[in-house]
């Protein structure tokens, strides 16, 4: 009982840290709107080659040139925001989490009570990007959609933390900015990469969620599910770094 409460002070602890952090509360809130509904509004709708999985076959199919830069710039909003936050989460947690550790908190408290703040910040921003983008699209399997952008938005928030761990706040900003774009706006965009992807760009966290994300927002079948699982192992692996690096920063504080 202690430790479920102290978890639960160290998570609300958090919470209000991040909801001071008022460059993240801006981001939140003029990022979507700025990124996703700018998008739909400056895109012009003609229809597009997109290559995704029909039937089984990965095909081409024609789609208006909007839907896919909804597609695509939905996810790189939220996982840019969400990099943010873990990045953000990590080097705040060097002050916080050792006066945590002085007054007699252990690392698996302190471990829960961030990663719990992380999935909170992460659902938020999956809900306002997605309720944003449904302004002006509507994916054909909603719900699928959400799942892979939440998958691909955890993994960016634990590489988030990462970054954070390595790198000072302005390098880190640097880098979370660039890889969503790099990843998911350039290697990961159909209309970009219209043959298939070379093997180092599936190396890439954003490639097994946005295929997903690109077959169940432009086709009425889900043709991508072992994608899916494979975005998920992909976030467990990237998980379990984030949770040895972070028990370690904590251990060393």
């Amino acid at each position: 009982m202690v430790s479920v409460n102290r978890t639960a002070t160290a998570f609300g602890i958090g919470l209000r840290e991040h909801a001071r952090n008022y460059v993240l509360v801006a981001l939140l809130v003029v990022l979507p709107v700025s990124f996703i509904t700018l998008a739909f509004a400056v895109t012009q709708d003609v229809q597009m080659p997109v290559r995704t999985v029909v039937d089984g076959e990965t095909t081409t199919v024609m789609r208006g040139m909007p839907e896919v830069h909804g597609v695509i710039m939905t996810p790189i909003t939220s996982s840019f925001i969400a990099g943010l936050a873990g990045l953000f989460l990590m080097r705040e947690a060097r002050d916080t989490d050792g006066r945590l550790a002085v007054v007699g908190y252990r690392a698996r408290q302190v471990i829960a009570a961030r990663f719990g703040v992380l999935a909170v910040i992460t659902l938020v921003v999956v809900a306002v990007s997605v309720g944003v983008m449904l302004i002006d699209f509507q994916p054909e399997q909603l719900w699928w959609f959400v799942a892979a952008m939440l998958v691909l938005s955890v993994t960016y928030g634990l590489i988030g933390m990462l970054v954070g761990a390595v790198f000072n706040r302005l390098a880190g900003l640097w880098i979370i900015l660039i890889l969503p774009m790099i990843d998911i706006g350039l290697f990961q965009d159909p209309l970009f990469v219209q043959s298939e992807p070379e093997w180092w760009m599936k190396l890439f966290p954003g490639y097994h969620p946005v295929r997903v994300m690109v077959d169940t927002g432009l086709t009425t079948d889900l043709d991508t599910a072992a994608s899916l699982g494979w975005g998920a192992g992909y976030l467990l692996v990237v998980g379990l770094l984030a949770v040895w690096v972070y028990y370690r920063g904590t251990r060393t504080t």
